[in-house]
Formats: C-alpha cells, sequence, structure tokens
C-alpha cells in the first residue's frame, strides 16, 4: 500500500515540478526537449529488446498524429502556457475531470449508451468543479475571461478535454491496430516534441532565461526521472498487484499531494472550494460507475491515471 501512496504523491509532484520549471525555461521548449529525450530513450529500448517489434505502419500514421497532437503536443502547450498563470494546485484538481471528458468522447465518437444515472453522474461531476473555477486571482484575470473562467483556466481544461480525448485515440492504436504501448508512446513523444521544437523556433526566441540552464537541465531530468520513468513502471506494477478500480480511486490522492507540494514550495493558497470540488467530482464518478463498481465489480482503466499525462 506504500507504493500505491508514492506513486500517486510522485504525481502530485509533477505538477509543482512543472510550474517551477516554467521559472527557468520557455513551455514550448520545455515539452520539445523532454518529449524529444523521453521518445528518443524509448527508441532506444525498442531497439535493444528483438521481442516488441518496433516499425511503424503506414496505415497507423493518422492514429499516430492524433496521439501526437491530442496526447502532446495540444494538451502539453495549453497546461506548460496555463500553469504561468495558473496555481499548480488548481491545475491538479481541475485535472480531476479526465475521466468525465473521456466518458463524453467516448459518448459522442464511439456511441457508448449513457444511462440516466451516467448522466446524472457527469453532471455533478462538471458542476462539482464550479467551485474551483470560481477562486481567480490578478495574475489569471490578465488574459481576460469567458464569464467566469479565465483564459489560463480554459487552457487548462482544454488540455484535460484533449488528454481524454488521446486516450480514445490510444486505445484504437494500442487495442484495435496492434500497436505496442511503447511503440505508441515513443512515436507520440518524437512526433509532439518535433512539433513543440518547431513551435518554440517560431514563438520563443529566447528558450532558457539566462543564467538558468543548470537549474533547467537539472529539474528537466528529475521530470523524466519521476514521470516517464519511476511513475511508468511502478503504475504498471502495482495494476498487476491492485484492481484498476482501486488505482483509479487512489488517483485523487494526485490533488492533494499536489496542494500540499505548492503549499509547501510555492506558497499557493489552498482554498475550500478545492476541496469542495474534490469531494463532488469524487461522488460523480462514483455515480457514474456505480454498475461497474457495484454491480460488475470492474472499472475502465481509462480512469488511471498515465505517467505520461504529468
Amino acid at each position: 500500500m506504500f507504493l500505491l501512496f508514492l506513486l500517486y504523491a510522485l504525481f502530485g509532484f509533477t505538477f509543482t515540478l512543472g510550474k517551477i520549471t516554467l521559472f527557468y525555461a520557455r513551455p514550448f521548449f520545455i515539452i520539445a526537449t523532454r518529449m524529444l529525450i523521453g521518445g528518443a530513450g524509448l527508441f532506444i529500448y525498442l531497439t535493444a529488446n528483438k521481442h516488441i517489434r518496433c516499425v511503424p505502419q503506414k496505415k497507423d500514421w493518422a492514429l499516430y498524429m492524433q496521439v501526437a497532437l491530442f496526447g502532446i503536443f495540444i494538451p502539453y502547450s495549453l497546461r506548460a502556457w496555463g500553469l504561468q498563470y495558473v496555481s499548480s494546485t488548481k491545475a491538479a484538481f481541475i485535472f480531476t475531470l479526465m475521466p468525465f471528458f473521456t466518458a463524453l468522447f467516448a459518448f459522442f465518437l464511439l456511441k457508448e449508451k449513457l444511462s440516466t444515472q451516467k448522466s446524472m453522474g457527469l453532471i455533478v461531476g462538471f458542476l462539482g468543479i464550479m467551485p474551483t473555477l470560481f477562486t481567480s486571482s490578478s495574475l489569471e484575470d490578465v488574459w481576460g475571461s469567458f464569464g467566469f473562467i479565465s483564459l489560463p483556466e480554459a487552457a487548462i481544461l482544454g488540455a484535460v478535454a484533449s488528454f481524454g480525448y488521446n486516450l480514445i485515440a490510444l486505445q484504437k492504436l494500442v487495442k484495435h491496430r496492434g500497436c505496442h504501448p511503447i511503440l505508441a508512446n515513443a512515436m507520440s513523444m518524437l512526433i509532439g516534441g518535433f512539433l513543440a521544437f518547431n513551435a518554440a523556433l517560431l514563438f520563443e526566441p529566447v528558450w532558457v532565461h539566462q543564467g538558468n540552464m543548470t537549474a533547467f537541465i537539472g529539474l528537466l531530468a528529475l521530470q523524466i526521472l519521476i514521470s516517464n520513468l519511476i511513475c511508468a513502471n511502478l503504475q504498471a506494477s502495482l495494476l498487476k498487484q491492485y484492481s484498476p478500480t482501486l488505482m483509479a480511486f487512489a488517483g485523487f490522492l494526485t490533488p492533494l499531494c499536489a496542494a500540499f507540494y505548492g503549499w509547501l514550495l510555492l506558497n499557493e493558497t489552498l482554498y475550500i472550494n478545492y476541496f469542495i470540488s474534490l469531494f463532488f467530482v469524487v461522488l460523480g464518478l462514483i455515480i457514474y460507475y456505480y454498475d461497474e463498481v457495484i454491480k460488475h465489480k470492474k472499472i475502465s482503466t481509462a480512469m488511471v491515471l498515465d505517467a505520461k499525462e504529468f
């Protein structure tokens, strides 16, 4: 059980670490270097492992591009931009909506049925995040707002929605096309990293703030170590020991840990609204997955947080 808590404590730390890294370098450059290094590392592993077929199929390129766009470039770019103005704590709490976005995309794109009970769960979950969105700061409001939602908050929501769609595209690639998960991740990281690098060339004349190269390299290495190596492997290992149901609900430790790290390291304010939102989001999720959890004793693995998404 200790390793389960450790996993989500590390997930929570990635939000704070991502916020700190933005103090030293520009968003697109951070994304580009992290993904290109991570993707190259995965391809080196695939090349060394003779048991995994590591040649991308031509017929799968459309799906590779979807996963790269909606799983890497778009969400990481939106999240990095939003984190410049939104606290890491608030971003972590907003990310609890990802299962609901996945459910909506499954309803519209995969024609999955929505019962009255599931519809109620979605409504409770989305309305539950409202107290968090009602909190704002002068830094967020600089870019304007859509009603009570600031533009940086909208960017974070866009990142969550993009990750939600990515789970569907990734499932098609891995489950229905038979692509190995490591190959899918490697391709998406390299393509997404390449797109981010070109965006850095176009929009970021200065990549690393003056005199901060050493700090940036250290933070980047720490982020790759925690997210791409420790969390990815630890999560896969724990899924052999614990059910996806337990893993999914334990994932709600992530925003709590992020709140602690944000308060400790960044002096971020902890609003009661965040915890009210968390309560109602979890309640909505329980309502939505009642049939699977209570009746069928199973739950969608789409609820389990992916280490690549932090």
